[in-house]
């Protein structure tokens, strides 16, 4: 009963601090309908001073986790956040095969139509590996810039990732029990932020309800991976990319390591690389400030 309690209780906090982000930097839930029917909600806010930036979050994420980044870009970028398919309020098809190509092709019209004529790329883990692949769909002519932040999706010989580790059949996402969500936070976070026990009790239950679907979806992403190369038959040939990139890493990454983002630099024609210190695999939630700032310096190089 107590553990009920605690997560009725979790589940109200989290709402108020989702309320007070949005209001802060003023965003709005809309909804996109592709030629399909398929709802995608996303989040718009800021001014489009120096143009539109769309972010893709990553595997168990949600749009509002960027808005503590968005709130340094807001007076000049508007910013959309659209809802990955088959995670939290994005569309859900147990018949689809959710593979790294499906997410490509599914958020291509989403991003089109929500960026505009052109506008910058951003995403992170599978919403990076999602941007990538747009970005080499669709060319510099509709993408200003591609900023890939710790992006999954790659396997490099030699180097161990949690993609490694899902295919020996540990799954860090399929969360079952406290032992499993507490080293789930562990991994993601290089500095764990202060989470009430209210808070904790409730993100743990909505992983173990999600555990089996995680499982499938996992099965699915490990059928396509990014080639390392620059040749070879994949999801996509990152030397094709060629729109302006920055490759954005913290290095403290324990899913997929730094040699991943440094590999990703030096294929991408021209890419550049931004190491974050004492950061893991979501800088948008450990390190808003330092990310925003490297974007920023970035898309100012380009101008």
């Amino acid at each position: 009963m107590l553990s009920r309690v605690e997560e009725s209780l979790g589940a109200g906090i989290l709402r108020l601090v989702q309320l007070a982000q949005r209001r802060a930097v003023r965003a709005r839930v809309r909804r996109h309908t592709d030629i399909r029917g398929r709802v995608t909600p996303y989040l718009e806010c800021g001014e489009e001073k120096d143009g539109t930036i769309v972010w893709l979050h990553g595997f168990n994420d949600e749009p509002d986790s960027f808005l503590r980044t968005a709130a340094r870009l807001v007076r000049r970028y508007r910013v959309v956040a659209p809802a990955m398919p088959g995670f939290g309020e994005g569309w859900v098809d147990p018949n689809e095969r959710h593979t790294l190509e499906a997410y490509g092709a599914w958020l291509r019209e989403v991003v089109r139509d929500l960026g505009g004529t052109r506008y910058h790329l951003m995403g992170n883990s599978l919403g990076g590996t999602t941007a990538i692949a747009i970005a080499a769909a669709e060319g510099p002519e509709r993408i200003a810039s591609l900023v890939a932040v710790n992006s999954g999706g790659l396997d490099l010989t030699g180097v161990r990732s949690v993609n490694d580790e899902m295919r020996d059949g540990q799954n860090l996402f399929a969360v079952r029990d406290r032992e499993g969500f507490e080293r789930f936070l562990g991994r993601v976070f290089a500095r764990q932020p202060f989470i009430p026990r209210p808070v904790r009790v409730r993100l743990a239950a909505e992983l173990r309800r999600s555990a089996d679907w995680y499982e499938r979806l996992v099965a699915d992403m490990l059928e396509t991976t990014v080639h390392p190369s620059t040749s070879g038959a994949s999801v996509t040939n990152l030397a094709e990319v060629r729109v302006p990139t920055l490759v954005v890493w913290g290095d403290r990454d324990t899913l997929f390591p730094l040699s991943h983002g440094e590999h990703l630099a030096r294929i991408i024609p021209d890419a550049k690389l931004a190491v974050l210190e004492g950061v893991g695999h979501c800088p948008h939630l450990e390190s808003p400030r330092r990310l925003a700032d490297a974007f920023t310096r970035f898309a100012s190089s380009l101008r």
